[in-house]
């Protein structure tokens, strides 16, 4: 059923018993508390070409928030496989264009599914 246990896909990762709950707010509280906590933050070749990525990664860089974002392309969007809507697949460099945004980056692998 999957490691969701079918209420989502990689995005909706959770384990209540070792305090890990997702995708929820919590990036704010560790740097409210200075805690010295990061979050991180999965999200996918569905949501690159929108304007809500870019916007938190604006507010990331500019809130110097404590996360560690992680991209996962499974080649299709939400469904539509990734030449029909990107002129460039390689959407892991998205946030080179984040001014004050440290991006580093590696090519986990390049398997097709």
């Amino acid at each position: 059923m999957g490691c969701s246990k079918g209420k989502g896909g990689s995005i909706h990762f959770y384990k209540k018993d070792s305090g890990f709950f997702g995708g929820h707010g919590i990036v704010g509280t560790h740097k409210y508390k200075k805690d010295g906590c990061v979050t991180f933050a999965l999200y996918g070749d569905g949501a690159v070409n929108q304007g809500q990525l870019f916007e938190a990664l604006n507010m990331a860089a500019l809130w110097d928030l404590p996360a560690i974002l992680v991209f996962e392309n499974n080649h299709y969007e939400m469904g539509t496989v990734e030449w029909r809507v990107a002129k460039s697949p390689a959407y892991y460099k998205r946030g080179d264009y984040v001014h004050g945004l440290k991006t580093e980056y590696v090519v986990v692998s390049q398997m097709p599914l």
